[in-house]
């Protein structure tokens, strides 16, 4: 895959070439593109595998578009497919000539883009197993579930609870904010986009992946076979409601939903996916930093010091809600799973960094503005995480990415 003349509109300009599932069509250079493309194929052999039992009701062509940049993706889609993608990092979106998976990349973390790629890969594959037919709840959660995994090499780690979405979930509770299971198996889109517009987005999506949750993994995996059992019902036609009764052999909606909030309370949120949004969240903080010209810090206090200082806030935006991220004291802690494989708690590490420089450019440059410190975890299972700077050597400016690698034992 090759990018062509920018002056020509984007599916003009734009490669196309198939990619295991997917016929994909971008202006990505290749290496991002062959990237992004891998992944989607990895996650789409994980859907199948999770719903292996679900035959597919009709070859859907596994369409992407993966966009460089954000105008681009907006015009695209709306010229072209009269979609508005306004606010959006991507969707899956079915129009009656195309169905299509689409994304934008830009600068933002590679994390939330791969976040996006999963969440709405999946919406792509749910559609080719239930057309329309999947309720949003269950769409959303499991979406939100895949979303959250994570690839390392063709290993895939699935079903780890953050704790923002563990708290949030709490917190509804707790206020009696949440919807009732009744109306959940029967919200409509209408409702549900009402109430999103409404700004219940992340009840509404964090309620969702709860549920889901809990009846993947809840009470030991208790209810994992009567959940495939309902979404093979489904898959055969079946109305939410109906499906749910016949799968779990009951209606007693409201004795499901206290098991569901005695589950929820008691959830406590995995080291491993909160690690990973609070290392980003460091990254983030250091790049705001260094743009700062702010010298480097050389330990983990010394980072939360300097962000508290300086009042960073990382924003985030997904499923129309604007989140904000505040450099508080538990940000720069990792919640720890009882791994007896790993008999020391997790922590983060923050240390000055030790690039390689080969030229005179790069050391003149490391002068003017210092390499980021290096941040990575300790003890973390199953893996450990570090954040790896790239120097843009024209604007003398920093990228970075977060490596999973192998934890010290």
């Amino acid at each position: 895959m090759q990018t062509r003349d920018v002056r020509l509109p984007w599916w003009a300009r734009a490669a196309e070439a198939q990619v295991g599932h997917y016929r994909v069509r971008t202006d990505l250079p290749a290496a991002d593109a062959n990237a992004l493309s891998r992944h989607l194929n990895i996650m789409h052999d994980e859907f199948s595998r999770r719903l292996a039992a679900l035959p597919a009701r009709a070859p859907t062509p596994m369409t992407v578009m993966l966009f460089a940049r954000e105008p681009d993706y907006l015009e695209t889609l709306q010229i072209r497919h009269n979609v508005d993608a306004v606010g959006s990092g991507g969707m899956f979106f079915v129009r009656p000539s195309i169905s299509a998976l689409a994304v934008w990349v830009g600068d933002l973390p590679r994390r939330r883009v791969l976040h996006v790629l999963q969440h709405e890969g999946f919406h792509q594959f749910a559609y080719s197993r239930f057309g329309t037919d999947l309720p949003l709840w269950v769409d959303e959660g499991l979406a939100e579930l895949f979303g959250q995994a994570v690839v390392t090499g063709r290993e895939v780690i699935i079903g780890q609870a953050s704790a923002r979405a563990v708290e949030s979930v709490k917190n509804l509770i707790e206020a009696d904010a949440h919807v009732p299971f009744r109306e959940m198996l029967a919200m409509t889109p209408q409702r549900w986009s009402d109430a999103v517009a409404a700004g219940k987005a992340a009840a509404l999506y964090h309620q969702a992946w709860s549920m889901v949750h809990f009846l993947a993994y809840g009470d030991g995996g208790r209810y994992a076979p009567r959940f495939e059992r309902y979404l093979s019902l489904l898959n055969s036609g079946f109305l939410s409601q109906e499906a749910f009764v016949r799968a779990f052999e009951t209606d007693d909606l409201e004795a499901f939903e206290k098991r569901w909030k005695q589950h929820a309370m008691r959830a406590r949120p995995d080291g491993f996916i909160t690690a990973l949004h609070r290392i980003e969240f460091m990254a983030e903080g250091a790049l705001e930093l260094s743009r700062e010209e702010v010298a480097p810090a050389d330990s983990l206090d010394g980072l939360r010091e300097a962000l508290q200082a300086h009042g960073f806030v990382q924003k985030l935006s997904s499923h129309g809600l604007d989140e904000r991220l505040w450099a508080s004291d538990a940000m720069f802690t990792i919640p720890w799973d009882g791994n007896p494989d790993f008999q020391r708690e997790p922590v983060f590490v923050v240390s000055p960094a030790r690039p390689f420089q080969t030229t005179l450019r790069e050391r003149r440059l490391a002068e003017i503005r210092p390499t980021p410190p290096t941040i990575e975890t300790k003890w973390l299972s199953p893996r450990d995480l570090v954040v790896r700077w790239t120097r843009d050597l024209d604007t003398n400016t920093f990228t970075y990415d977060i490596e999973i690698r192998p934890p010290d034992r």
